[in-house]
């Protein structure tokens, strides 16, 4: 399935008694093998699982994994799509959820009464849906590009009807300013059929904008990039409404000639450099937000349980992502931890997912902020710009 808000929504509300056992492997190419790793450490999460849990979740649980054989085999076969994967079912009801993209994710195991999205948020930090509007003489192509993947949705193509027109070739003669013909115009009738036609393509793309907005809505794009000439991105950009949710961010590259993939290639520093550009933004904004900030997770879970939390902020690299939690872990109530630093990432990360879950049911926006990118050292990784 799409990883986009909508399948944000059904994994972070994917509850069931009996529990939601989630799967997650990230199958590095670089680590292939006759058995890849990814393999063996989810093979090993499963069975260390199942050991520990009771008679009654053992049978159910034992009856899931098997009926999903041929899903739990796609997803750590290496020649299976994406490198990043991910696999949702509750015990229960039996619904499943299946995700892959490109962006790297964790080898882990988990099982209890919600779905484990906590990896599933990190990858949002470096991956989040961007739009590209590629302009050329032909008209626009619009990709989407999420999670390391990228694909053209739709695009306007540009048709001139000019049958009308008249193209004369030569100099043209011209009245001087007491009504004579006597001159010549430097230029051609040519160049100003030429003129013409690119006059009226700017028009075109500038009056694209209602397709943007359209686009911008349905796939979540939270940056639009434009690519071409600059004379043609900057029609396609000026009349862009302020009601647009998503930053237009103008490249100088041509791309026009590029499939998706090359095109996706071409854009991925420029990506990484307005994402990290826009976390640096919005961490300013917090920094400048008091007394309309919540800093810290108790002060965090108040503002959530009131529902005055706007956008919440979660830096990637603390403890609420998740990122802490060793590698091929185990997360169920049945497992022991181990060791006193796991237990703790791990009941923070639990608590994380709790506040992203909140968070999502008030309607507030969720960011993970990019690595690097702090909220200060009162905040310990999390905090909120609040409504009021």
């Amino acid at each position: 399935m799409p990883m986009d808000r909508e399948t944000q929504l059904k994994l972070v509300h994917l509850r069931d008694d009996a529990g939601v056992l989630s799967l997650y492997v990230n199958a590095d190419p670089r680590q292939e093998g006759s058995t890849p790793p990814w393999r063996t450490r989810l093979d090993q999460g499963l069975k260390q699982l199942l050991e520990a849990v009771d008679n009654g979740t053992r049978s159910l649980l034992g009856r899931r994994v098997e009926e999903l054989k041929l899903d739990i085999e796609a997803l750590v076969r290496p020649g299976s799509p994406g490198i990043g994967r991910a696999l949702f079912v509750a015990l229960g009801t039996g619904e499943t959820y299946s995700v892959e993209m490109q962006t790297p994710l964790t080898d882990r195991v988990a099982l209890g009464p919600r779905s484990h999205i906590a990896p599933m948020f990190g990858a949002w930090a470096e991956g989040s849906p961007v739009g590209v509007a590629v302009v050329d003489g032909k008209g626009m192509r619009l990709l989407d590009s999420r999670f390391g993947k990228c694909e053209e949705v739709s695009g306007l193509a540009f048709e001139l009807d000019t049958e009308e027109w008249r193209v004369m070739k030569g100099p043209a003669a011209v009245r001087s300013a007491y009504g004579g013909r006597d001159g010549f115009i430097s230029s051609n009738q040519k160049d100003l059929f030429d003129y013409r036609v690119a006059e009226h393509l700017q028009k075109f793309l500038s009056a694209a904008h209602s397709t943007l907005e359209e686009h911008v809505k349905e796939f979540g794009w939270e940056l639009l990039f434009f690519c071409g000439e600059p004379e043609l991105v900057e029609a396609a950009t000026k009349s862009l409404r302020n009601g647009v949710k998503a930053e237009a961010v103008a490249s100088k590259l041509v791309l026009s000639q590029k499939s998706p993939a090359q095109i996706q290639q071409a854009l991925a520093p420029e990506m990484a450099a307005a994402r990290r550009a826009r976390d640096e933004r919005l961490a300013a904004d917090f920094a400048e937000a008091p007394p309309k900030a919540a800093i810290g997770s108790e002060e965090v879970l108040d503002a959530l349980q009131g529902g005055r939390v706007d956008r919440l902020l979660i830096e990637r690299d603390s403890v609420w992502s998740a990122r802490t939690i060793p590698e091929g872990a185990v997360l169920a109530d049945a497992v022991a931890p181990g060791e006193p630093d796991v237990a703790t990432a791990i009941a923070e990360a639990q608590l994380g997912e709790a506040m992203i879950e909140m968070a999502l049911a008030s309607d507030a926006r969720v960011s993970i902020l990019g690595e690097g990118v702090d909220l200060g050292e009162k905040a310990g990784g999390v905090g909120a710009i609040l409504r009021w």
